[in-house]
């Protein structure tokens, strides 16, 4: 063999082992692109590596309070939120339509909480109020909850 025809094949060794790895892993399983990719059910994957005990008894978030500041055009209400996890997990964002009556008001977290495993954490949920304010006998009602959780480095939406 001239030293072309050596050249050639030491560079494609490579490329030929890799396609073999490839062909391997699609033939034990079965074909399936998604069985290759993921090896097993997302949510089994989510449940091995976040394993908790539900609690009934206690509610993942609880309001404690809510104060209007600053002339009665701001909204602050304050909760507590109760992880029910065996690891701690960081909210990078979490916010919420509140109406109260006809008016309607987003709040938002103000910057990520840290809640430790199977603990608690109190925060304050802040936003502006409609220009019609908030009428003392309405019940405010929480919508469209958006919050977006770091547990352990896996990245969680979640909608509500």
């Amino acid at each position: 063999m001239d030293e072309k025809k050596i050249r050639f094949v030491l560079s494609t060794i490579p490329t030929i082992l890799l396609v073999v790895c490839i062909v391997a892993a699609f033939a034990t399983h079965g074909w399936n692109v998604r069985t290759t990719v993921f090896s097993e059910d997302p949510r089994k994957t989510v449940e091995r590596l976040l394993p908790f005990e539900f609690d009934a008894e206690t509610e993942f978030l609880e309001v404690k309070g809510i104060e209007l500041a600053e002339g009665g055009n701001k909204l602050a209400i304050e909760v507590v939120i109760h992880s029910p996890l065996n690891v701690p997990m960081t909210i990078e964002e979490l916010s919420a339509e509140v109406v109260v009556g006809n008016s309607t008001s987003t709040i938002s977290l103000p910057g990520k909480v840290e809640i430790p495993a199977k603990g608690s954490s109190s925060i304050k949920l802040e936003g502006s109020l409609p220009k019609a304010g908030m009428p003392s006998e309405a019940e405010p009602k929480f919508r469209n909850m958006k919050m977006k959780l770091d547990i352990t480095g896996l990245k969680l939406e979640v909608f509500m």
